[in-house]
């Protein structure tokens, strides 16, 4: 219970951190002179890092095969940076229904790997490899999903903005 908490606090503060934009001190200034675009590939390079930091941080932990507990940590950290990477690329592109699409895709699957890890335990040595497949097309999909919302960032590029 307090892994799922910490998976969907990771979920969460993710998105906020993503949907916050700096709020500009003078309103004059800001009608006088435009905030310059940025280059189009922004939000894609911003969802990578929040979905390949995360695989990198994820990997480490579930390499370590005597202590099950800590695998498990390492599931939760992948799956929540593949949950918000899409938001995080889309909302940097200004792409709010894309960023719905593809982030509640993303979101649906990584939630259904951790409920495929706390169901039956992939860890587990005594486990039959065919008992541990869901889990792994599963984690496969959600990593798939992630990368798919940030190529369409990628793809799309950021929304102009209208005067």
């Amino acid at each position: 219970m307090k892994q799922m908490r910490l998976f969907t606090s990771a979920v969460i503060g993710a998105w906020a951190l993503a949907t916050v934009r700096p709020a500009l001190a003078d309103d004059a200034v800001s009608a006088a002179a435009p905030a310059p675009e940025g280059p189009r590939a922004v939000g894609a390079v911003a969802g990578s890092l929040t979905a390949l930091v995360p695989l990198m941080a994820g990997s480490l932990l579930l390499a370590d095969d005597d202590r099950p507990g800590r695998q498990h940590v390492g599931v939760y950290i992948m799956a929540a940076g593949f949950a918000a990477a899409p938001w995080v690329a889309e909302l940097g592109n200004r792409r709010w229904k894309r960023a719905v699409g593809f982030g509640l895709f993303s979101l649906a699957t990584s939630a259904a790997t951790v409920i495929a890890m706390e169901e039956r335990d992939p860890f587990e040595p005594s486990l039959p490899n065919r008992k541990r497949l869901p889990f792994g097309v599963l984690l496969t999909s959600a990593f798939f999903a992630a990368a798919a919302g940030i190529i369409d960032s990628f793809v799309t590029g950021p929304r102009e903005r209208r005067p």
